[in-house]
């Protein structure tokens, strides 16, 4: 009975399980902008709501969260897809707050910048730090 938790866990490791659970938080979050949006969310994205409406922001969020789920468990490097729909949605949050607070259409937008981006540069971060390590020789010339 052991032995699946740690097969599990080989194929899943830090950066599998990163997102995973960031998969969850984005479906998780997506599903409550569809249901039913805070009214700062709203206020604070205005910019995006030219684009689409806030029910297809959360299908987006929702399609992102799927897509870090469905590349959870692949080796890094073949993960690329997972950490895109990882690092897309809190970018593009920060960036429409950003913009939302620079446009006047909510004084506290600024607030939700670095939380935001925060969450993208830890995924950068934890996906630096658990890259496949390639092992090449050294050469040196004139020795």
């Amino acid at each position: 009975m052991r032995a699946a938790p740690a097969r599990l866990w080989r194929r899943l490791d830090w950066r599998g399980l990163a997102l995973a659970s960031t998969g969850i938080s984005w479906i998780s979050y997506g599903a409550s902008l569809t249901a039913q949006p805070r009214y700062g969310t709203v206020r604070g994205i205005t910019v995006l709501l030219d684009i689409m409406p806030m029910t297809a922001w959360g299908w987006g969020w929702i399609g992102c969260g799927l897509l870090c789920l469905a590349y959870c468990c692949s080796p890094a490097g073949r993960d690329l897809p997972g950490l895109a729909g990882a690092i897309a949605p809190p970018l593009l949050w920060s960036l429409a707050y950003a913009l939302g607070w620079v446009s006047g259409a909510s004084s506290t937008a600024w607030g939700a910048v670095a939380p935001w981006a925060s969450h993208a540069l830890l995924i950068l971060i934890i996906a630096r730090v658990t890259r496949r390590k390639l092992i090449v020789p050294v050469v040196r010339y004139g020795e």
